[in-house]
Formats: C-alpha cells, sequence, structure tokens
C-alpha cells in the first residue's frame, strides 16, 4: 500500500497506550483523505507491544509492525529505521505515551503541504504552546537541554524553539544522501543537524501527560543526550562550523585591522573611509575562506559560477548590513565615546561576528539548490 504520510510510531513497553494512540491517529487522519500509514517500530518490549501492534495491524490496514531484536536500542534509532522501511512521501514521528495530540496532525500537514516549508515542528515553547505543571527540576532539565542544544548547534537549533520535539513532519527529500548517527531519545537534533532543508515551520501544542506506563527519562537518557550533542557539534552543521567561521573571521580581523592601521598611520584617510575600506577587503577575504573551508560541502551542491557568484552577492548583501552596524558602532565608540580606535574596531567585529554567521548560514550557503516552481 502506497502512503502519503508514514507516521512512525517507536516503542518500548507501551502495550497500554498503543490501542488508544493508533485509534487517536487514525481519527484524526480519516477525514483529511491523505493516504498513511502507521508504523510501529518496537524494541521487543518485555510487556508484548510488539504483539499487541500485531494485533491492531490484523484489523487495521494501515498499521505496520517491525519488531527489533537486534542492533542498537533506543527511539532515534528505531525511528531511523522506520523511516528507511517508510513508504510515503511524508515521514512523521510521534511518541506512543500521549503526550503529544493525535489531533494536531491535520494542522501539521496543512502547514506542511500549504506553506514552503520543508519540516513542521509541533512546539511546546512558542508563545501559545503549553508544558505541564513540572516540577522545578523537570523544568530545569527540559530548558536547559534545549538551551545547551541551541548553544552548541547554534545554526541548526537556533531556528526552532523547541529543537527537543518528539513530534514533527518532514519531507522525505529532506533525509535523502543523508547519513543520520541516531543516538537516544532526541531524533529532531539529527534532523535539523543532518538534513537537507531550506525552511522550517513551527506549530504551538500543549505537552499532556502520560496515559500510563513510565517515563523513559533516565540518567542513561540524559548521557546519550550529551553523546549525541558531542557528535553533533563537529558535524558539519554544528559547533565545529562556527569553530571554523569564527577562525576565519579571525583571519578577516587581521586583515581589517591591517589596513586601517596602514590608512590611518600613513594619514591616507581618516578613520570612517579607512574603516570603510578594511572592512570591505576583509569581506573578499572571507567570502573566499568560507566558500573553499568553512562551507565547503555545502559550496560542492551548488557547484556552477553563477551560483557562486550568487552567494559571493549574498554574503555581500548580510555583510555589508553587518558593515553598516560594523560603522556605526565604530563611530559611536571611537568618536563619541573616545575610544581608542583600535579598541572601538575590535568590539565592533565582535557584535557583527553572530549576526553575519546566521544569516550566511541560513541564507548564503543553503542547503539545498532554490526550490522549483
Amino acid at each position: 500500500m502506497n502512503s502519503g504520510l508514514s507516521m512512525i510510531i517507536p516503542t518500548f513497553n507501551e502495550a497500554v497506550n498503543l490501542p488508544v494512540l493508533v485509534e487517536r491517529l487514525s481519527r484524526a487522519l480519516e477525514p483529511t483523505g491523505v493516504g498513511y500509514e502507521l508504523v510501529v517500530v518496537d524494541d521487543d518490549s518485555p510487556d508484548g507491544t510488539w504483539r499487541v501492534a500485531e494485533q491492531l495491524g490484523a484489523r487495521n490496514p494501515h498499521v505496520r509492525v517491525i519488531r527489533r531484536t537486534s542492533g542498537e536500542r533506543g527511539l532515534a534509532p528505531a525511528v531511523v529505521e522506520g523511516w528507511r522501511q517508510a513508504r510515503g512521501h511524508i515521514l512523521g514521528v510521534i511518541d506512543a505515551d500521549l503526550q503529544h495530540p493525535p489531533h494536531l496532525l491535520p494542522v501539521l500537514l496543512e502547514q506542511l503541504n500549504g506553506h514552503a516549508v520543508d519540516a513542521v515542528i509541533a512546539s511546546r515553547y512558542l508563545p501559545s504552546g503549553a508544558r505541564l505543571r513540572w516540577s522545578p527540576m523537570r523544568k530545569w532539565i527540559s530548558r536547559g537541554a534545549s538551551n545547551l542544544a541551541q548553544a552548541v548547534l547554534p545554526a541548526a537549533a537556533h531556528q526552532v524553539t523547541d529543537p527537543m520535539s518528539g513530534f514533527f513532519l518532514l519531507r522525505r527529500e529532506v533525509l535523502e544522501g543523508v547519513a543520520l548517527q541516531p543516538k537516544g531519545y532526541k531524533i529532531l537534533l539529527e534532523v535539523l543537524s543532518r538534513g537537507r532543508y531550506r525552511n522550517v515551520a513551527e506549530v504551538p501544542y500543549e505537552f499532556q501527560r502520560r496515559h500510563a506506563g513510565q517515563s523513559k527519562l533516565g540518567a542513561s537518557v540524559m548521557r546519550d543526550y550529551l553523546v549525541q550533542l558531542w557528535r553533533l557539534a563537529w558535524a558539519p552543521d554544528g559547533f565545529g562550523r562556527f569553530v571554523r567561521y569564527c577562525f576565519v573571521g579571525a583571519t578577516g580581523v587581521a586583515v581589517n585591522m591591517g589596513v586601517l592601521w596602514a590608512l590611518k598611520s600613513s594619514h591616507t584617510l581618516g578613520t570612517l573611509r579607512g574603516g570603510a575600506v578594511a572592512v570591505w577587503l576583509a569581506m573578499v577575504n572571507n567570502f573566499l575562506w568560507n566558500e573553499v573551508w568553512t562551507f565547503r560541502d555545502r559550496s560542492r551542491l551548488h557547484p556552477c559560477l553563477r551560483e557562486r557568484l550568487a552567494r559571493f552577492v549574498s554574503f555581500y548583501l548580510v555583510c555589508g548590513v553587518g558593515a553598516v552596524i560594523h560603522l556605526g558602532l565604530l563611530w559611536a565608540l571611537a568618536i563619541k565615546l573616545g575610544w581608542h580606535y583600535l579598541l572601538a574596531n575590535a568590539m565592533a567585529i565582535v557584535m557583527v561576528t553572530l549576526w553575519n554567521y546566521g544569516l550566511n548560514t541560513t541564507w548564503t550557503w543553503t542547503r539545498l539548490p532554490p526550490r522549483a516552481s
């Protein structure tokens, strides 16, 4: 049976919850008219969840069962295995503990099909989203994990408010040619860090209480999460790319400072005009190094001369706005406040670096070619 949507349900000891979830998912999806399959991927649960899933599949043709008896266990590897065997052109995931509301699925599908986005994430942290009345410790762990992901994976996790969400949809093309290396429970981090996508949308939802069974949150889950972050930090879109970008920026600082010092000390140009020339030459230096080193993996996806020229123009537009900010800070600090011009220039560079990195990562060196009309 071909389907438009393949919804992956990773399970471990969810025999009580699964029938309720399947009934709610079917009730939510039937009115949409979308072809779908519900793929239960069970890690050989001791409570016989896989057997319950097979019984559901005997009555419901939309239910498929994958029982995993070997290989690495855990939610993320189970989801990846489900996606590998999925038949739909839209892939999704939802937890089996009923903390994610199935009735939100039509809204997620509408966002994905009606807008130019490649993934839609259900978020607890949008203004109209909501969490349970967790204990202070649980709130600290949840929010701290999200903040840590956003700090370590600035190019990926900063695009969304809830990079830890376990309820989302994406187009199959996002994962084509991508080697996922799942670990633990946070599969969305893998998708955001390694996937090939342009735009992501979020939909608010209210996190529900677990219907039955016990939470999987424990020391091993936290350990796996930290291991996953460490892996992703040095993946192409993790902290390693930001380190390379900053290293390139350091060479630009050397060019910038050297040119400004030469022009200023020789009395060729004043502070502002000399600063403008220094910024322009530093931008040329930075583009070339970012093209061949920092964003080399993305540059290879767009190798022709016209695309390289488009990136050059885009880089100059982004950094041009940054340059305006830079010169404004230089004027304010050096001329109005009387700072030494080199110290003022260094401060301006630091303030503009994050601006340039964020926009160049998501705009100049995109993950995919422009969307076909």
